[in-house]
């Protein structure tokens, strides 16, 4: 993961084949989708930064691990570092990690919280 404008790319790309997988199988949602390929990309990430740091190869920046998980992969990030005992050394990656999950969940607080107004709302500007 070299730069922001590639991880950024590989953002959208798993957007839009979120959307292309929705239009195959449309009984599951574009959001499902979405958030299931970024925790499983996430996962994989993790385990390849750890075979590499065996095998002292170029290791992935922690910028990427911290992005991903921001746009949606901390489920897969967390399982990954308890799944391969991987960064548990390091204080600093693991609080800016725990940090992001806590504000996903309090997004997710807040939309199931208002979920008939989000739906309600949604209708609305639907037409």
């Amino acid at each position: 993961m070299c730069c922001n404008g590639f991880r950024i790319l590989i953002m959208f790309l798993f957007a839009f084949s979120a959307f292309a997988l929705n239009i195959v199988m449309p009984s599951i949602p574009v959001i499902v989708w979405y958030f299931g390929s970024i925790n499983i990309f996430a996962l994989i990430l993790f385990g390849i930064d750890k075979l590499n740091s065996t095998k002292e190869r170029k290791r992935v920046p922690e910028l990427s691990f911290h992005f991903f998980s921001l746009i949606g992969g901390v489920i897969g990030l967390f399982i990954g570092i308890l799944l391969f005992r991987h960064k548990l050394q390091k204080r600093y990656f693991l609080l800016i990690e725990f940090i992001i999950l806590i504000l996903w969940a309090i997004g997710l607080y807040y939309v199931f919280q208002n979920l008939d107004t989000i739906i309600a709302w949604s209708k609305s500007i639907s037409g």
